[in-house]
């Protein structure tokens, strides 16, 4: 399959829509569960023949696609197509000719369909991510980088000195919950007992820095980057 954009033509390997679409009402009770159904159906992109096909599939054992033809008199390039968006989605498996639902579609969606799709915009996340890098999108990081707070001091020292504005960006823990953290800022203030540094986060946030053992700061750095001013 391909779209067509205005970068050109794109191949398609798999295709999934996800709809977000309000839940069925439990009244009347004797038609929910088959509404239900549905309406699962309908949020992950299943319509019309798709859908009538798998819920065939799922009652009963398996069927070839000659057994489709019969079943639903349509053209086999057309059933084709529906059971390899089913086997995409990983709503359907195969075994040779013959075509089945192992079982519920929750776990269906939740095993095969949620993993493809997650790792899918993961690779794109990090193709697009490495194509800014690939432009040397981060040399605008210009700096110096250091594991300890003490040679941090120095260089912003340094920095203060040519008539610069220093600037920091950490990479460390939260001291409070554990959690890793990056935070970036001016350095407004420093000191050395214990060796520490404040920052302005760009939400306003004065944020004690210290390294990796100390206590009654902000975050412990495992790198600190600094900079000068931006504009140079």
């Amino acid at each position: 399959m391909t779209l067509s954009g205005p970068e050109g033509e794109f191949e398609f390997f798999a295709e999934w829509k996800i709809r977000r679409i309000p839940s069925p009402q439990k009244e009347p009770k004797d038609t929910y569960i088959p509404r239900l159904k549905d309406w699962a159906l309908s949020s992950i992109g299943i319509d019309g023949k798709a859908k009538e096909v798998f819920l065939h599939l799922e009652n009963s054992k398996a069927a070839t696609l000659e057994d489709l033809e019969t079943q639903f008199n349509e053209k086999p390039e057309a059933l084709q197509e529906i059971l390899d968006d089913l086997y995409s989605n990983g709503l359907i498996e195969r075994i040779g000719k013959a075509y089945f639902v192992r079982e519920s579609l929750s776990a269906a969606i939740v095993k095969r369909l949620i993993p493809r799709i997650t790792e899918s915009l993961r690779n794109v996340a990090k193709v697009e991510s490495k194509s800014r890098v690939d432009v040397n999108y981060y040399h605008k990081l210009k700096g110096r980088s250091y594991t300890d707070v003490g040679s941090a001091i120095a260089a912003y020292k340094e920095i203060s000195r040519l008539g610069r504005s220093p600037r920091a960006r950490v990479v460390g823990t939260h001291s409070y919950n554990g959690e890793s953290i990056e935070v970036e800022g001016p350095i407004i203030n420093f000191g050395y007992s214990p060796q520490h540094m404040v920052i302005i986060t760009e939400s306003g946030e004065r944020m004690t820095i210290g390294n990796r053992d100390s206590r009654g700061t902000d975050v412990k750095a495992h790198s600190i980057l600094i900079e000068g001013d931006r504009s140079d």
